[in-house]
Protein backbone atom coordinates (compact mmCIF):
# COMPACT_ATOMS: atom_id res chain seq x y z
CA UNK A 1 0.00 0.00 0.00
CA UNK A 2 1.33 3.44 -0.96
CA UNK A 3 2.47 5.87 1.69
CA UNK A 4 -0.32 8.40 2.33
CA UNK A 5 1.87 11.46 1.77
CA UNK A 6 3.01 10.14 -1.62
CA UNK A 7 -0.56 9.98 -2.93
CA UNK A 8 -2.10 12.50 -5.30
CA UNK A 9 -4.85 14.79 -4.05
CA UNK A 10 -7.41 12.43 -5.58
CA UNK A 11 -5.76 9.45 -3.93
CA UNK A 12 -5.85 11.09 -0.51
CA UNK A 13 -9.51 12.01 -0.93
CA UNK A 14 -10.38 8.41 -1.82
CA UNK A 15 -8.70 7.29 1.40
CA UNK A 16 -10.64 9.89 3.39
CA UNK A 17 -13.88 8.76 1.78
CA UNK A 18 -13.23 5.15 2.77
CA UNK A 19 -12.41 6.29 6.30
CA UNK A 20 -15.60 8.36 6.42
CA UNK A 21 -17.72 5.40 5.30
CA UNK A 22 -16.23 3.33 8.12
CA UNK A 23 -16.81 6.09 10.69
CA UNK A 24 -20.44 6.56 9.68
CA UNK A 25 -21.19 3.00 10.82
CA UNK A 26 -20.85 4.38 14.35
CA UNK A 27 -23.62 6.97 13.92
CA UNK A 28 -27.39 6.42 14.23
CA UNK A 29 -27.89 7.26 10.56
CA UNK A 30 -29.07 5.60 7.39
CA UNK A 31 -26.73 7.16 4.83
CA UNK A 32 -28.12 7.86 1.36
CA UNK A 33 -25.14 9.56 -0.27
CA UNK A 34 -21.71 11.10 0.30
CA UNK A 35 -20.40 14.10 -1.62
CA UNK A 36 -16.98 15.73 -1.47
CA UNK A 37 -17.17 19.45 -0.63
CA UNK A 38 -13.77 20.92 0.15
CA UNK A 39 -10.12 20.13 0.86
CA UNK A 40 -8.94 23.69 1.59
CA UNK A 41 -8.09 23.60 5.30
CA UNK A 42 -9.42 20.10 6.01
CA UNK A 43 -11.38 17.40 4.16
CA UNK A 44 -15.12 18.10 4.27
CA UNK A 45 -17.88 15.89 2.86
CA UNK A 46 -21.65 16.31 2.71
CA UNK A 47 -23.59 13.37 4.13
CA UNK A 48 -27.23 13.00 3.09
CA UNK A 49 -29.05 10.68 5.47
CA UNK A 50 -32.46 9.81 6.84
CA UNK A 51 -32.07 12.34 9.67
CA UNK A 52 -31.05 15.18 7.37
CA UNK A 53 -27.90 16.60 5.81
CA UNK A 54 -24.59 16.83 7.65
CA UNK A 55 -21.10 18.20 7.13
CA UNK A 56 -18.47 15.57 7.92
CA UNK A 57 -15.22 17.28 8.93
CA UNK A 58 -11.87 15.65 9.57
CA UNK A 59 -9.44 17.04 12.11
CA UNK A 60 -6.24 18.52 10.66
CA UNK A 61 -3.39 18.12 13.18
CA UNK A 62 -1.29 20.65 11.26
CA UNK A 63 -3.84 23.36 12.08
CA UNK A 64 -5.00 22.51 15.62
CA UNK A 65 -4.47 20.00 18.38
CA UNK A 66 -7.27 17.47 18.81
CA UNK A 67 -8.54 19.07 22.03
CA UNK A 68 -9.45 22.17 20.00
CA UNK A 69 -11.83 20.10 17.86
CA UNK A 70 -13.38 18.45 20.92
CA UNK A 71 -13.83 21.84 22.58
CA UNK A 72 -15.42 23.23 19.44
CA UNK A 73 -18.07 20.50 19.46
CA UNK A 74 -18.76 20.92 23.18
CA UNK A 75 -19.28 24.64 22.72
CA UNK A 76 -21.48 24.17 19.64
CA UNK A 77 -23.65 21.73 21.56
CA UNK A 78 -24.15 24.34 24.29
CA UNK A 79 -24.99 27.12 21.82
CA UNK A 80 -27.42 24.96 19.84
CA UNK A 81 -29.33 24.03 23.01
CA UNK A 82 -29.33 27.44 24.69
CA UNK A 83 -29.92 30.04 21.97
CA UNK A 84 -32.03 30.95 18.96
CA UNK A 85 -28.98 31.23 16.72
CA UNK A 86 -28.82 29.36 13.44
CA UNK A 87 -25.55 27.43 13.66
CA UNK A 88 -24.07 24.10 12.71
CA UNK A 89 -25.18 21.61 15.36
CA UNK A 90 -22.97 18.64 16.29
CA UNK A 91 -24.29 15.09 16.11
CA UNK A 92 -23.01 12.59 18.66
CA UNK A 93 -22.10 9.06 17.59
CA UNK A 94 -23.72 5.97 19.05
CA UNK A 95 -21.38 6.17 22.06
CA UNK A 96 -22.49 9.74 22.81
CA UNK A 97 -19.20 11.25 21.60
CA UNK A 98 -18.95 14.29 19.31
CA UNK A 99 -15.57 13.27 17.86
CA UNK A 100 -15.11 9.80 16.39
CA UNK A 101 -11.68 8.19 16.14
CA UNK A 102 -11.07 5.77 13.27
CA UNK A 103 -8.00 3.56 13.01
CA UNK A 104 -7.41 2.16 9.51
CA UNK A 105 -4.58 0.64 7.52
CA UNK A 106 -4.92 3.21 4.75
CA UNK A 107 -4.36 6.33 6.88
CA UNK A 108 -1.02 7.37 8.43
CA UNK A 109 -2.53 7.43 11.93
CA UNK A 110 -5.87 7.57 13.70
CA UNK A 111 -8.32 9.87 11.90
CA UNK A 112 -10.77 12.02 13.84
CA UNK A 113 -14.14 13.04 12.49
CA UNK A 114 -17.05 15.22 13.60
CA UNK A 115 -20.53 15.53 12.08
CA UNK A 116 -22.50 18.78 12.19
CA UNK A 117 -25.81 19.72 10.65
CA UNK A 118 -25.43 21.07 7.14
CA UNK A 119 -25.71 24.87 6.95
CA UNK A 120 -27.68 25.83 3.81
CA UNK A 121 -27.39 29.01 1.78
CA UNK A 122 -24.74 31.14 0.12
CA UNK A 123 -21.75 32.72 1.82
CA UNK A 124 -22.23 36.22 3.15
CA UNK A 125 -19.31 37.49 1.04
CA UNK A 126 -21.73 37.52 -1.91
CA UNK A 127 -24.37 39.54 -0.01
CA UNK A 128 -22.49 42.17 1.98
CA UNK A 129 -24.80 45.08 2.75
CA UNK A 130 -25.88 47.26 5.65
CA UNK A 131 -28.91 44.99 6.08
CA UNK A 132 -26.90 41.77 6.28
CA UNK A 133 -24.33 43.34 8.61
CA UNK A 134 -27.01 44.58 10.95
CA UNK A 135 -28.20 41.00 11.32
CA UNK A 136 -24.60 39.79 11.67
CA UNK A 137 -24.19 42.23 14.54
CA UNK A 138 -27.26 40.78 16.21
CA UNK A 139 -26.00 37.23 15.68
CA UNK A 140 -22.65 38.19 17.22
CA UNK A 141 -24.34 39.60 20.29
CA UNK A 142 -26.54 36.51 20.66
CA UNK A 143 -23.44 34.35 20.48
CA UNK A 144 -21.66 36.44 23.12
CA UNK A 145 -24.76 36.33 25.29
CA UNK A 146 -25.07 32.55 25.24
CA UNK A 147 -21.33 32.14 25.68
CA UNK A 148 -21.60 33.82 29.08
CA UNK A 149 -23.65 30.86 30.32
CA UNK A 150 -21.19 28.25 29.02
CA UNK A 151 -19.53 26.20 31.73
CA UNK A 152 -16.64 24.26 30.22
CA UNK A 153 -16.63 20.55 31.01
CA UNK A 154 -13.63 18.81 32.51
CA UNK A 155 -10.78 18.60 30.02
CA UNK A 156 -12.03 21.50 27.89
CA UNK A 157 -8.97 22.86 26.05
CA UNK A 158 -8.98 25.63 23.45
CA UNK A 159 -6.59 28.41 22.49
CA UNK A 160 -6.29 31.59 24.56
CA UNK A 161 -6.34 34.84 22.60
CA UNK A 162 -4.32 36.90 25.07
CA UNK A 163 -1.59 38.14 22.71
CA UNK A 164 -1.16 39.15 19.08
CA UNK A 165 0.62 35.96 18.01
CA UNK A 166 -1.46 33.50 20.01
CA UNK A 167 -1.89 30.94 17.22
CA UNK A 168 1.59 30.20 15.89
CA UNK A 169 5.21 31.14 16.51
CA UNK A 170 6.03 34.83 16.01
CA UNK A 171 8.30 35.33 13.01
CA UNK A 172 7.66 38.69 11.38
CA UNK A 173 9.20 40.78 14.16
CA UNK A 174 12.36 38.76 14.71
CA UNK A 175 13.26 36.71 11.63
CA UNK A 176 16.42 37.82 9.87
CA UNK A 177 15.39 37.86 6.22
CA UNK A 178 16.38 41.18 4.66
CA UNK A 179 14.54 40.63 1.37
CA UNK A 180 11.28 39.39 2.88
CA UNK A 181 11.36 41.29 6.17
CA UNK A 182 13.54 44.39 5.77
CA UNK A 183 14.04 46.62 8.79
CA UNK A 184 11.47 49.20 7.68
CA UNK A 185 8.79 46.49 7.41
CA UNK A 186 9.68 44.96 10.74
CA UNK A 187 9.61 48.39 12.38
CA UNK A 188 6.13 48.95 10.97
CA UNK A 189 4.98 45.56 12.26
CA UNK A 190 6.58 46.16 15.68
CA UNK A 191 4.68 49.43 15.96
CA UNK A 192 1.47 47.62 15.07
CA UNK A 193 2.15 44.75 17.48
CA UNK A 194 2.80 47.14 20.34
CA UNK A 195 -0.41 49.02 19.62
CA UNK A 196 -2.51 45.85 19.32
CA UNK A 197 -0.98 44.17 22.36
CA UNK A 198 -1.79 47.22 24.46
CA UNK A 199 -5.47 46.88 23.55
CA UNK A 200 -5.47 43.13 24.21
CA UNK A 201 -3.79 43.48 27.61
CA UNK A 202 -6.29 46.14 28.60
CA UNK A 203 -9.13 43.70 27.94
CA UNK A 204 -7.50 40.83 29.80
CA UNK A 205 -6.84 42.99 32.86
CA UNK A 206 -10.49 43.99 33.24
CA UNK A 207 -13.01 41.12 33.16
CA UNK A 208 -13.20 37.37 32.64
CA UNK A 209 -12.99 36.06 29.07
CA UNK A 210 -15.67 34.06 27.29
CA UNK A 211 -15.51 31.65 24.36
CA UNK A 212 -15.62 33.64 21.10
CA UNK A 213 -16.00 32.48 17.50
CA UNK A 214 -12.78 34.32 16.57
CA UNK A 215 -13.22 33.89 12.82
CA UNK A 216 -16.43 35.73 11.92
CA UNK A 217 -15.62 36.55 8.34
CA UNK A 218 -18.06 36.57 5.41
CA UNK A 219 -17.04 33.08 4.29
CA UNK A 220 -18.02 31.61 7.67
CA UNK A 221 -21.55 33.01 7.54
CA UNK A 222 -24.29 31.85 5.19
CA UNK A 223 -27.43 33.62 4.01
CA UNK A 224 -30.55 31.52 3.51
CA UNK A 225 -34.10 32.83 3.22
CA UNK A 226 -33.11 36.18 4.74
CA UNK A 227 -31.50 34.51 7.74
CA UNK A 228 -27.84 34.25 8.67
CA UNK A 229 -26.22 31.06 9.91
CA UNK A 230 -22.82 30.89 11.60
CA UNK A 231 -20.46 27.98 11.05
CA UNK A 232 -16.79 26.95 11.05
CA UNK A 233 -16.16 27.32 14.78
CA UNK A 234 -12.81 25.52 14.64
CA UNK A 235 -10.87 28.65 15.68
CA UNK A 236 -12.81 29.38 18.88
CA UNK A 237 -10.68 30.87 21.66
CA UNK A 238 -10.96 32.31 25.10
CA UNK A 239 -11.28 36.02 24.46
CA UNK A 240 -13.58 39.02 24.58
CA UNK A 241 -16.47 40.30 22.45
CA UNK A 242 -14.29 43.26 21.42
CA UNK A 243 -11.80 40.85 19.85
CA UNK A 244 -14.55 38.96 18.03
CA UNK A 245 -15.86 42.24 16.60
CA UNK A 246 -12.34 43.30 15.62
CA UNK A 247 -11.95 40.10 13.65
CA UNK A 248 -15.33 40.53 11.95
CA UNK A 249 -14.56 44.12 11.00
CA UNK A 250 -11.11 43.34 9.61
CA UNK A 251 -12.70 41.83 6.50
CA UNK A 252 -14.61 45.00 5.62
CA UNK A 253 -12.37 47.63 7.25
CA UNK A 254 -10.83 48.75 3.96
CA UNK A 255 -14.03 48.92 1.92
CA UNK A 256 -15.46 52.31 0.95
CA UNK A 257 -18.74 51.48 2.69
CA UNK A 258 -17.05 50.46 5.95
CA UNK A 259 -18.63 53.26 8.05
CA UNK A 260 -22.08 52.19 6.92
CA UNK A 261 -21.38 48.48 7.56
CA UNK A 262 -19.90 49.17 10.99
CA UNK A 263 -22.87 51.37 11.92
CA UNK A 264 -25.30 48.67 10.86
CA UNK A 265 -23.37 45.98 12.72
CA UNK A 266 -23.41 48.11 15.88
CA UNK A 267 -27.16 48.71 15.59
CA UNK A 268 -27.80 44.99 15.32
CA UNK A 269 -25.50 44.22 18.22
CA UNK A 270 -27.24 46.76 20.45
CA UNK A 271 -30.58 45.04 19.88
CA UNK A 272 -29.24 42.37 22.23
CA UNK A 273 -26.31 43.74 24.26
CA UNK A 274 -24.60 47.08 24.94
CA UNK A 275 -21.82 47.90 22.46
CA UNK A 276 -18.60 46.78 24.21
CA UNK A 277 -16.02 48.87 22.36
CA UNK A 278 -14.87 52.17 23.83
CA UNK A 279 -13.82 53.86 20.58
CA UNK A 280 -12.99 53.48 16.93
CA UNK A 281 -9.34 53.55 17.91
CA UNK A 282 -9.74 50.50 20.14
CA UNK A 283 -11.51 48.69 17.32
CA UNK A 284 -8.69 49.49 14.88
CA UNK A 285 -6.13 48.22 17.40
CA UNK A 286 -7.92 44.86 17.38
CA UNK A 287 -8.15 44.94 13.58
CA UNK A 288 -4.36 45.38 13.59
CA UNK A 289 -4.02 42.27 15.76
CA UNK A 290 -5.85 40.26 13.12
CA UNK A 291 -3.80 41.76 10.30
CA UNK A 292 -0.49 40.92 11.97
CA UNK A 293 -1.62 37.38 12.76
CA UNK A 294 -2.28 36.87 9.05
CA UNK A 295 1.06 38.41 8.07
CA UNK A 296 2.79 36.03 10.46
CA UNK A 297 0.76 33.11 9.11
CA UNK A 298 1.72 33.67 5.46
CA UNK A 299 5.40 33.85 6.42
CA UNK A 300 5.35 30.74 8.61
CA UNK A 301 3.47 28.66 6.05
CA UNK A 302 5.17 30.24 3.02
CA UNK A 303 1.87 31.31 1.44
CA UNK A 304 3.30 33.64 -1.19
CA UNK A 305 4.55 36.20 1.37
CA UNK A 306 6.29 38.33 -1.28
CA UNK A 307 2.84 39.06 -2.71
CA UNK A 308 0.86 39.42 0.52
CA UNK A 309 3.21 41.30 2.85
CA UNK A 310 3.20 44.54 0.78
CA UNK A 311 -0.61 44.44 0.93
CA UNK A 312 -0.51 44.13 4.70
CA UNK A 313 1.92 47.08 4.79
CA UNK A 314 -0.50 49.30 2.91
CA UNK A 315 -3.41 48.38 5.17
CA UNK A 316 -1.41 48.90 8.33
CA UNK A 317 -0.24 52.33 7.19
CA UNK A 318 -3.87 53.26 6.50
CA UNK A 319 -4.82 52.24 10.02
CA UNK A 320 -2.03 54.46 11.34
CA UNK A 321 -3.26 57.30 9.16
CA UNK A 322 -0.08 57.43 7.13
Amino acid sequence: MKNFESLTRRGKLLRYRRTLAQALERYPLKVNSLRFVSFESKPVYRVDADLGCFAAKFHDPKEHVLSQMVGQMQFLDHVSRRSELCIETPLANSDGEFVTEIATNWMPGPAHLALCSWVPGNQLEHSISARSYRYLGKCSALLHQVSRSFRPPSGFRILTNDRVFYWDKETILSQRASRLLPKRRQNLYKKGAQCAQQAIESLWSSTKPIVIHNDLHPCNVKVHRDKLSLYDFEDITWGFPEQDIGTAMYYVRFRNDYPELLGAFKEGYEEVLPWPLESGQQLDQLVIARLLMFANYVVNFDLNPMKHLPQFDVKLKRLFGA
